[in-house]
This record gives structure tokens, C-alpha cells and sequence, in this order.
């Protein structure tokens, strides 16, 4: 990522530096859904879609290991010069009149679990990421080599992928899409983000009593998706030239939504940060010896949020001073926009001014949802 650079870092920011934001960190004040989509294969998007059903097999079930091609990211695959549109394209449908002006992060959940890891002095593999303001909001994207990577079915490969596929089914016609992706907003301290991640399942427990989605949310994508009908199922015009949206789907409450993992020996402990980011309530392990899982472990995460914050509450204010670092950081360039390296184990975030920024987002979508005015970014 150094050749999208220009000159030497701009900031330096060693992990060992940083100090605790003042604010608490908690999850307690809950959070909102903003939109949902899944990716159908063709490259177009269903709205609101849903995640597959958990629906597991009879134990002990015998899984290949995984092999083929796989998406590391799938929206920076299908939409390279704008990952983020197709959420924008979704919000569009399902939460149209909100303002992010408010918003101080835009991030994947991926990009926060390593600025986690790091603000806790963890010696990460090498990364990088692209920053932009938009008017007060920083965006963090991902920068990946490449989006997609090949699975050999080598011993090592792995048995998640092929998991995933054995213990869940699609629904809703929902056979053609490859992955739903949820847009969630809450507070991270005294800064208010907007993360997006991928769901694996729900999960229907008729013996847990599940929240129903958000009243405003389903009025909401009642109406639009009655102004799509008229409209025949067209996306907005300013968008027409986009990520194709087919009105699909059904909007599954949040308080079913669930990760899957396989592993040998189930780390709950290990996949709690990625569960808190995304505000994921269900998680399910396939406990399996070279293949075969003779047993699921079910886990209801969010109740184990409060003591996971507690116990990690330091590294997570280190977390937000890194954040707000970033944009003061980003917010002297001229553009607006930076990348964020990370390219020695151990060592330093470094902060460099672009060489070319094409933007994040197109200018119409800005446009509808940032009214401020302001001279940094776009």
C-alpha cells in the first residue's frame, strides 16, 4: 500500500502511547439497525435479504474440508472503487430520511478488531487501511491484496466454510445470495459509529423470547418498499447506475443473529471482540476431530458483553484515542484523506497523505446524508 502514498508518515502512533480515553465503554445503551443486505452471485443485492437458518444435521456429521475460492471482502470484490455503496444503497431503501452528521466512524468490523488488537500491544499481521473524512465522519476502509483467495482442501484448510453451508438453509429465496451483511449504530465511548460485518444465521429458539426489530425501522421499509412497488422495483435515480438492488427479502430481528466457527476445540473467549463489535446475541461452535463434529456448543454471547467490556475496558479506551487520533490526523491533509499502515510486527501505525483519492463514497450519496458544511474531505 506504500505506492498509494505520498512522502513520509504525516503521524506515527506506537501502541505503547496511547492513553485511555476518559469515557466509559459499554454496550448497555444498546444500539439501532440502520440496513441489510445479502450479495446474490451475480452482483447484485437483495434488500433487506436475510441470513440463512441455523438448522443443524444429525450428530456426528462428517465435513469435507473447505476448498475453492472464498471472499475476504465481498463488497470491495463486487464494488471496488466504492465498498461502501452497497450499504448506502441499502440504507437508501430500509432508512432513507436518516442524517449521519452526528456519526464520528464508519468502519467494517473487521477494521476495529484491529485497532483493537493493536491499542492492547498485540503484534498483528501486516495491514493497511484507507482513511476519509466525510464533513466530521471518518471512514475506514479496508485495504485488502486481494479481495477473494483460494482454499486448497489441504489438512489445514479448515472445515468453517463447509460448516456453515451443512448446519444452515437459506430462506426466503435467499438460494442465490452468498452472504448477508448488517449496518448497526452505536456508541463506542463518546463516539458514535457505523459498523458494518457479516452474519452467518439466525438462530429461532422457540425457548428465547426474541426482541422484535425496531418499530420506526419496519415502518420504515414497509413504506419503501410499497414506493419501490410503484416505482417497479427500480432503485433511487441517483443510484441507478450502481449496485443493482432486487427488493427481497425479510428483516430478521437482531436479537436472533448469530456466528459460526469450527473449530477443534470451541474458544468462545476467542471470538467474544468480533461478537461485540457486531452486536451479535448467538454463538454457535462445531466441535469436530479432523472433520467430523460430534458436537455444537451454543452460547448466548450478548450476556457475557457486560463482563468482557469490564475485563478489557482499559485496551477498548486505548481503542478510541487511537480513533480520535486518527482523525485529527487525517483532518490536517488537504484532502481529507490518508492511509493507515501497519507493516512491521510490533511496530507502529503509521498515518501517510494519499497520492490519489477518488473518494469513498459518490458525491449524490454524500449529498443525502451530510448536510453540514465543513472544508476537510468531501
Amino acid at each position: 500500500m506504500i505506492r498509494d502514498t505520498i512522502g513520509p508518515p504525516i503521524a506515527t502512533i506506537e501502541s505503547k502511547s496511547l492513553l485511555p480515553d476518559p469515557t466509559a465503554v459499554s454496550s448497555k445503551d444498546g444500539f439501532s439497525t440502520l440496513c441489510s443486505y445479502n450479495w446474490q452471485t451475480n452482483g447484485a443485492i437483495f434488500v433487506p435479504g436475510r441470513p440463512p437458518k441455523w438448522s443443524p444435521p444429525p450428530l456426528p456429521a462428517i465435513l469435507p474440508a473447505d476448498t475453492g475460492r472464498h471472499f475476504l471482502d465481498q463488497n470491495a470484490y463486487h464494488v471496488p472503487k466504492y465498498p461502501f455503496e452497497p450499504a448506502f444503497q441499502a440504507l437508501s431503501i430500509m432508512n432513507p430520511t436518516v442524517s449521519l452528521d452526528a456519526v464520528d466512524i464508519i468502519a467494517n468490523r473487521n477494521s476495529l478488531r484491529k485497532l483493537l488488537d493493536f491499542s492492547a500491544g498485540k503484534k498483528l499481521d501486516t495491514f493497511a487501511m484507507g482513511l476519509n473524512m466525510i464533513k466530521e465522519t471518518l471512514v475506514l476502509s479496508r485495504k485488502e491484496v486481494n479481495a477473494r483467495y483460494m482454499v486448497h482442501g489441504a489438512s489445514n484448510s479448515g472445515y468453517g466454510h463447509n460448516f456453515e453451508k451443512a448446519f444452515t438453509t437459506a430462506q426466503d429465496e435467499m438460494e442465490e445470495s452468498s452472504s448477508h451483511h448488517r449496518v448497526i449504530k452505536y456508541h463506542i465511548g463518546p463516539l458514535e459509529c457505523v459498523v458494518r460485518f457479516e452474519v452467518d444465521a439466525y438462530f429461532d429458539d422457540p425457548e428465547v423470547e426474541c426482541i422484535t426489530e425496531e418499530p420506526e425501522l419496519v415502518n420504515s421499509i414497509t413504506a419503501a418498499m410499497a414506493q419501490l412497488d410503484v416505482a417497479g422495483s427500480q432503485p433511487p435515480p441517483e443510484t441507478k447506475h450502481s449496485t443493482k438492488v432486487v427488493q427481497k427479502g425479510v428483516s430478521v430481528s437482531a436479537s436472533k443473529l448469530a456466528e459460526i466457527k469450527a473449530k477443534r476445540a470451541g474458544r468462545f473467549t476467542d471470538a467474544l471482540p468480533q461478537l461485540w463489535f457486531g452486536r451479535t446475541p448467538y454463538f454457535m461452535n462445531g466441535n469436530h476431530i479432523k472433520g467430523k463434529v460430534h458436537s455444537v456448543t451454543i452460547v448466548h454471547a450478548e450476556s457475557e458483553f457486560a463482563q468482557w467490556e469490564e475485563l478489557h475496558q482499559a485496551r477498548l479506551r486505548k481503542m478510541v484515542s487511537l480513533l480520535v487520533a486518527l482523525k485529527t490526523a487525517v483532518k490536517e491533509t488537504q484532502a481529507g484523506a490518508a492511509v493507515l499502515v501497519y507493516d512491521e510486527k510490533g511496530g507502529p501505525l503509521k498515518v501517510y497523505r494519499v497520492k490519489r483519492d477518488g473518494g469513498v463514497l459518490p458525491k449524490e450519496t454524500i449529498a443525502k446524508y451530510w448536510s453540514i458544511g465543513g472544508s476537510v474531505g468531501q
